[in-house]
């Protein structure tokens, strides 16, 4: 769990200590930067990633640890090209639209490559069970990367993305020597095999689906920064990083997921699945929509206590983002679930991300103009809704699942939630506003009471004594 606050809250810190340090124009190009950097490591070192956690978890729960060092050998050294190429390509590209100094090219294309290599061997740690490893490594990286931001802000310098490119850097030499003596303590042999094209048809495929999806939230502040004015690119900048927390927590979820469920599978397994399915995502959506609930009243202070009082008046692009990565968490096990399968199965969740993507981008050419970065938001919350309501349903289909009445609650609660939001008392902190937020997260805690109390007796259930052989 300390992993996983690492992971977003050092992007979190990172985001309001820049802001308060600089202007909003000048907060919004660092954004813009980092979004960048994120957009390009998804093109290919995204896909390899997902690579590396499927198919060295299936490998290994099917008893064949030498085919599950052989595909990390081949994607490792994949996605080393494609990290060195993108960090190069993406800091050249983004100078010659946005007029870098040399420090921002330089610190651009490093964190670029450090970025994307961070990716796959996260992956890579997660699919040979090094887990604890990563926690421990996760944890001291991100703790320096605070501290670099706060030494660089201290000192009056400029280089804003040093601090990442420097936890990043650090965590892929300590992952790296914690594979190698893995890999040695093994002994595997080197001549182990796979399915060289079922495994770069996923990667392919794997790269598409998340750079439509997770490359959908990165690229909103680009194309804000096309549609909006440059003082309103950093409410969404902004935003993005408040929401980097909440999508971190699917991310890392999906992390341990997703090879539990491609060793599943790879050992035939099919009940486990099922079960893993159900109970993350009826765990996600009965705990995240209090969360929800209270980040939507709450969003004119986060948002001061964030960046100051002149991003107050980015609160309706907060709350729309907010309400887009509820349906960004909800989806994460079912996609697993689809993803770990066959073949047929994992291109469900691309094609739903590709769709959604379109449906997003149509809507922001359509708002982005009148509605400036709230046009983008909203353009980005649609899309998302369609992304993840597709590979939910095809799930709950696939494995014979009753989640819908509770899924339908939690989205009934949310809406309720966003429309409270919106009264005129909701401004600012009053005792009015307490008690009107208080009403309407005890309403949710009636709402989800029977969910809750069937959560925590299948947790009761599972943390029992194993049973006896």
């Amino acid at each position: 769990m300390l992993a996983l606050v690492a992971v977003g809250g050092t992007r979190l810190v990172h985001g309001s200590l820049t802001s308060h340090d600089t202007d909003r124009a000048t907060y919004g190009l660092v954004g813009i930067m980092l979004a960048a950097s994120m957009v390009a490591s998804l093109l290919l070192p995204g896909g390899v990633s997902s690579g590396l956690a499927k198919f060295v978890a299936f490998h290994r729960g099917a008893g064949d640890p030498a085919g599950a060092w052989a595909v990390h050998r081949f994607l490792s050294r994949l996605g080393l090209v494609a990290a060195l190429v993108l960090g190069v390509g993406t800091a050249l590209l983004v100078r010659w639209v946005y007029g870098l100094g040399p420090l921002d090219t330089a610190s651009l294309a490093l964190l670029t490559t450090t970025y994307s290599l961070y990716t796959t061997d996260k992956s890579a740690m997660y699919g040979h069970g090094l887990v604890p490893q990563y926690a421990r490594i996760e944890l001291g990286t991100s703790l320096l990367a605070v501290i670099a931001t706060i030494a660089v802000i201290v000192t009056g310098e400029t280089g804003y993305l040093l601090p990442l490119c420097l936890g990043y850097g650090l965590f892929v030499l300590l992952s790296r020597r914690q594979l190698w003596l893995r890999r040695r303590a093994e002994g595997a042999p080197a001549a182990g095999r796979f399915h060289r094209r079922e495994v770069v048809t996923f990667v392919v495929l794997g790269s598409i689906g998340t750079l439509a999806s997770a490359g959908f939230l990165q690229g909103t502040q680009l194309l804000a920064g096309q549609f909006a004015d440059p003082a309103e690119v950093a409410y969404l900048v902004a935003a993005v990083a408040l929401i980097a927390p909440l999508y971190f927590l699917p991310r890392a979820l999906a992390l341990a997921l997703f090879p539990a469920m491609a060793g599943a599978h790879g050992a035939g397994d099919a009940g486990a699945v099922r079960r893993q399915v159900d109970g993350a995502t009826r765990a996600l959506a009965v705990t995240m929509t209090p969360v929800f609930l209270l980040a939507l009243l709450v969003a004119p202070i986060v948002l001061v206590l964030f960046g100051g009082g002149a991003y107050a008046d980015g609160a309706p692009v907060l709350r729309l983002m907010l309400c887009a990565s509820f349906f960004g968490i909800l989806q994460v096990p079912s996609v697993n679930a689809l993803a770990s399968g066959s073949p047929a199965q994992a291109r469900i969740p691309v094609v739903s991300a590709v769709l959604g993507c379109l449906v997003g981008l149509i809507l922001v050419w359509l708002t982005a103009r009148p509605m400036g970065a709230a046009g983008v938001a909203l353009g980005y919350l649609v899309g998302t809704a369609v992304t993840a309501t597709i590979p939910v349903v095809v799930a709950g289909r696939i494995h014979r699942l009753t989640w819908t009445p509770a899924l339908l609650r939690c989205v009934a609660l949310l809406a309720l939630g966003a429309l409270v939001a919106q009264l005129e008392v909701m401004r600012g902190w009053s005792w009015a506003a307490g008690a009107l937020g208080a009403g309407v997260l005890c309403v949710a805690v009636v709402v989800l009471y029977n969910d809750l109390r069937r959560m925590l007796t299948l947790v009761r259930a599972r943390s029992g004594p194993p049973p006896v052989r």
